[in-house]
């Protein structure tokens, strides 16, 4: 017996290396279900296994056998999902892998390269085109008569692992035969993209999710995809799972066209400049007269210094809602959002300036301003793409009553300094704090705003180098453009600029850090490309032509699902890539 047990368990061991295909790296688009944001989802290069685990590798590995149907070759079912991913990390153990639970909280290790369950992007990824209903192990399209369900019941069992025809990856049985364990807590919100990255769920939840139907499930317009849940201690006769591995090849594919969406240049406007002056002084020339132009707050910088309001977990991210100083007796509203998905490294970060926190972060924070989760949710879209990321207030909807009250505090207070000068000292202060955190990358700032917030995008990104990639969403990119006269802008000092001064040298100087301009024949229209043309030439010259864009989507003010994807993309682009 002993003897046999020997066999039995070396055998095990070489089917286990087998039985696994090679799932290749792929990318595919989806509408997130909150925002209605199209984003692309990556999905990194995995093995998954030709069949369900069958009852003799289970055996083999656990010490029993739980089934309802007993056969060897038939799938193991009536297991939960916690004997699923025991069942991987003791055959993990057996094979010299590194072990990928915590058996304590259920939490996966996708980095370590033991056994897991797929996720449900990769079961997705792996199911690839699935086969017509009736070449699967499927119930009927019964859903009235109780005494047929029960007759089919009867009849109907698991067949063998591989008994029916492989799809395009030769894996057997992904429709029908035993539901199978995912990996990764059920969300109720269709396409809600928690992560843009091999996404694995929400991080926390009640029910796991559970693919590809059973062999009574029915094959009516009631089957909702084959995709269900069940609490993870669930366990009956009609669920089992197969297994996965990570093998540590990432996806680093990008569209080779990546760029053209961002340099469509009406012909008639192509290498036009409108008249602009050229940009031929040094960035160090061009600061200093910003400089002037904007004026500052009075007094030293404090040292970064917070204090925190609520922490809200969120599944995608927990949330710091904190009170940042700025000044010496001011103080200004931040949401610091951190992925709940652990990170190998310090994560990029992204600022999202706006009027209050709550409208990027798409999520009421009992502030003046909140809009529902949409295409300006720039921190929430920001933390599906795995960045940190930071929504800060401007300080028009904090420094008084109203905006009025506002500018006339800053005017007492800090006489000189314009509103857009007050937001610049505002963002390096926020950036100052950034720099404290462990888990931030210092290297990778962006920063993304719409309307308000693409002024303030732009003008912080002039103003810091520390900021590495910025998107202006719809400012008015000439003075001429938008309402800059306004008091908490620019005010007067608009019409006392030196001849030739227009924003174009912002852009200069960010450059050849990353710039994309995003207009709507709103603020921005065609003529906004003179902005970019006048300022390509510096990014030419310092090597990094790509670097700046422009992409007109011509339905208003508002940005487009088309136009945040675009923004997102882009950031990910320069901030992953330095």
């Amino acid at each position: 017996m002993k003897i046999f047990s020997l066999f039995f368990c070396l055998a095990g061991a070489s089917l286990a290396q087998d039985s696994l295909v090679t799932i290749p790296s792929t990318a595919y688009g989806v509408t997130d279900g909150v925002t209605g944001v199209p984003v692309r989802i990556t999905i990194s290069e995995f093995r998954i296994s030709k069949a369900e685990v069958t009852q003799a590798e289970y055996l083999a590995v656990a010490g029993v056998n739980p089934s309802y149907h007993r056969g060897d070759d038939l799938p193991v079912d009536s297991v939960t999902w916690w004997d699923a991913i025991r069942y991987c990390n003791q055959r993990s153990v057996r094979e010299g892998l590194d072990p990928a639970y915590d058996l304590t909280t259920g939490a996966v290790d996708l980095t370590r390269n033991g056994y897991r369950l797929p996720t449900d992007a990769e079961w997705q990824a792996a199911a690839g085109k699935l086969p017509d209903p009736a070449a699967a192990n499927l119930g009927s399209t019964n859903t009235k008569e109780i005494p047929v369900l029960l007759a089919e019941l009867r009849e109907r069992s698991p067949k063998p692992a591989g008994a029916y025809p492989a799809n395009e990856f030769g894996l057997h049985n992904m429709m029908g035969n035993v539901w199978e364990w995912c990996q990764d807590y059920f969300d109720p919100v269709a396409n809600t993209v928690h992560r843009a990255g091999d996404p694995a769920g929400p991080a926390a939840g009640l029910n796991r999710v559970l693919r590809g139907g059973s062999y009574i499930s029915t094959t009516s317009r009631w089957n909702r995809g084959y995709r269900t849940s069940l609490p993870p201690e669930s366990k009956s006769r009609f669920t089992g799972f197969r297994v996965a591995r990570s093998t540590g090849r990432g996806f680093t594919a990008e569209p080779a066209d990546f760029f053209e969406p961002y340099n469509r240049v009406p012909p008639a406007f192509a290498g036009q400049t409108g008249g602009l002056s050229p940009l031929t002084q040094d960035k160090a020339a061009w600061r200093e007269k910003w400089s002037r132009i904007l004026g500052r707050p009075r007094g030293a910088a404090p040292p970064p210094t917070v204090r925190v309001l609520a922490t809200i977990e969120e599944p995608t991210y927990t949330g710091r809602l904190m009170m940042l100083q700025v000044e010496a007796d001011a103080w200004e509203k931040i949401y610091l959002m951190i992925p709940r998905e652990p990170s190998p490294r310090p994560r990029p970060v992204v600022i999202t300036p706006y009027y209050d926190v709550d409208t990027v972060a798409g999520r009421n924070l009992a502030g003046r301003n909140y809009l529902p989760p949409s295409v300006r949710s720039f921190a929430l879209q920001a933390a599906q793409q795995g960045f940190a990321a930071v929504a800060i207030r401007w300080f028009g909807e904090s420094y008084g009553e109203s905006y009025s009250e506002a500018v006339a505090n800053l005017a007492l207070r800090n006489p000189g300094c314009t509103g857009l000068g007050k937001w610049v000292w505002d963002a390096q202060r926020l950036i100052d704090y950034l720099e404290t955190l462990p888990d931030i990358d210092r290297n990778a700032i962006g920063i993304i705003g719409q309307s308000l917030g693409g002024k303030m995008s732009l003008y912080a990104a002039a103003m810091d180098d520390r900021i590495k990639a910025a998107v202006s969403s719809e400012p008015g990119i000439g003075l001429s453009f938008s309402n800059y006269e306004d008091f908490w802008y620019l005010a007067e000092r608009v019409r006392d600029l030196p001849p030739g001064t227009d924003q174009h040298e912002l852009i200069g100087m960010i450059a050849p850090r990353a710039f994309l301009l995003i207009g709507g024949e709103s603020a921005d229209n065609d003529k906004s490309w003179h902005y970019i043309n006048a300022a390509r030439p510096v990014y030419e010259r310092l090597g990094h032509p790509r670097r700046i864009g422009y992409f007109n989507h011509r339905q208003g003010h508002t940005p487009t699902p088309e136009a945040a994807r675009l923004s997102m993309e882009w950031l990910a682009r320069f901030l992953r890539r330095q």
